[in-house]
């Protein structure tokens, strides 16, 4: 048997496994809960238009970049789920055999085994696929930037494509999340420290510039996003993950552990950062992304310490000098035991939530709408705080959420015929929008409260010209 054929689909065979393994014990939700905002409008462009309905971008505004990726499920599998989880499977495998060989040529096979089995099985991991979050498209763009980049410098030609298709991966990158700034950021970097020769130095910061600055203007930033998150209530879901639909208060004493293995992980291996441009992106975006520190930023930190702090466990426990093989990886194992009966742990509470169908409250106020406008034969328009995964949800028309207006009456005037409304009263940027539905108790009223969300409907009034017709009709009766 040739040997040499048959580790060319060693990768397959692994990637047929694990995703066989991750449907059949139903770690994948199938529905339309769960998704990223800004995933699923990237989704709806590409799902309208294989429908052929109106576009939502005329109302929901410009999406990232994801929509691009997004293309051959809207051609192929539009409306499908179930397409969509397996594509982020796909997504997640591929991301993760990228930094399995960035890890290999780094520090070696073992180092690079361990942390990519690690990566596949942990919850953040799960939990990133589910939500079809940013996480793996920021760490696939940032191992095709470092290769993407080699490749060039290797044949040095001038405004070839690979120059176009590094400013390509810029662009989508930088549209998706915060972090991705790290990516122009590190590159150019990378053209300060070596550069080829000087002018194609300048065509590179220029390209890099203008790529990024069209992004920001295009995107008009991130506005999705949920700004300065208390990135120790992120990093305590780094190890067991969170449940959708519990509905305890996160605790920031869980990220103290996670944050000082990060710190010590990046303390030890300071001086290796700068040398490596995929290391130096993968920093960069956890500092970048500290802004919004959400769960896509939580997995570029998991990379960083299962990839880097192996490594250094590895070379720390051969420091020992023990000759048997538990003074050579004794420290290895217990890591490796510690860690992946926990990752197993919050595996198995993330699949009881799947298959109890628990999701987390701003779901739940959309699942609870969908319940009460399923008997609804006519068409109605809903005004959402989550446009994208509202519409995914009803498969309705949604429109964004009315900014406060300068009075009560205002705002009702504002509504026209919108029939429901659905927000979260308790976010804060909901504030003033909350005073005023309140001071309008009489001609709004209050269908559905729960702990984060709430459903309101306009009471529809008669019009003028209606109403006097009537009023002359009854006179009429009376004479």
């Amino acid at each position: 048997m040739n040997l040499d054929k048959v580790r060319r689909y060693w990768g397959i065979l692994a990637l047929i496994v694990w995703g066989a393994a991750i449907i059949a014990l139903q770690l994948i939700r199938v529905s339309p809960y769960g998704i990223d905002e800004t995933a699923a409008h990237a989704l709806l462009i590409n799902w309208t238009v294989a429908d052929r309905v109106v576009n939502p971008i005329v109302v929901l505004g410009a999406p990232d970049f994801r929509a691009l990726l997004f293309l051959p499920l809207g051609a192929y599998w539009a409306g499908s789920f179930l397409a969509l989880k397996v594509f982020m499977l796909l997504i997640f495998f591929g991301t993760t055999t990228l930094l399995y060989r960035w890890s290999r040529e780094q520090w070696g096979d073992e180092t690079a085994l361990l942390a990519s089995g690690l990566f596949l099985i942990s919850p953040l991991a799960l939990m990133q696929i589910n939500a079809v979050g940013a996480g793996p498209f920021l760490l696939l763009g940032f191992a095709l930037g470092a290769w993407l980049d080699r490749s060039y410098r290797a044949k040095a030609k001038a405004l070839s494509g690979g120059y176009f298709l590094q400013l390509l991966l810029i662009v989508t990158v930088v549209s998706i999340h915060p972090a991705g700034l790290a990516y122009p950021a590190a590159l150019a970097w990378e053209w300060w420290r070596n550069p080829i020769d000087r002018r194609q130095q300048k065509q590179f910061w220029l390209g890099i510039a203008l790529a990024t600055l069209f992004v920001v203007i295009f995107r008009f930033g991130w506005p999705a996003l949920d700004w300065g998150v208390n990135p120790l209530f992120t990093l305590g879901d780094l190890v067991m993950g969170s449940v959708p639909g519990d509905l305890t208060p996160p605790h920031w004493a869980e990220g103290i552990l996670p944050a000082a293995l990060f710190f010590c992980v990046l303390f030890y291996a300071r001086h290796q950062i700068m040398p490596s441009l995929f290391l130096r992106m993968l920093t960069f975006g956890i500092a970048i992304g500290l802004a919004a520190a959400d769960h896509s930023w939580g997995l570029l930190v998991l990379a960083f310490i299962l990839y880097v702090g192996t490594a250094l466990l590895i070379r720390a426990n051969n420091a020992l000098g023990a000759h048997s093989f538990a003074g050579q990886r004794g420290f290895v194992m217990i890591m490796l035991f510690a860690t992946s009966t926990s990752f197993m742990l919050g595996d198995r509470g993330y699949r009881s939530s799947i298959i109890n169908e628990s999701v987390d409250p701003h779901d739940e106020i959309i699942r609870t709408l969908v319940i009460q406008t399923e008997e609804i034969k006519d068409g109605f328009i809903t005004s959402s705080q989550w446009p994208a995964r509202t519409m995914l949800a009803l498969k309705r028309p949604v429109f964004p959420l009315p900014p406060p207006a300068a009075t009560p009456e205002a705002l009702l005037q504002n509504l026209g015929k919108i029939d429901f409304i659905v927000f979260d009263p308790f976010d804060p940027r909901n504030a003033k929008l909350r005073e005023q539905f309140a001071t309008l108790s009489g001609p709004i009223e209050t269908l559905v409260q729960q702990s984060r969300g709430a459903i309101l409907k306009p009471r529809k009034q008669i019009e003028p010209s209606v109403s006097q017709s009537a009023t002359q009709e009854t006179q009429a009766q009376v004479k």
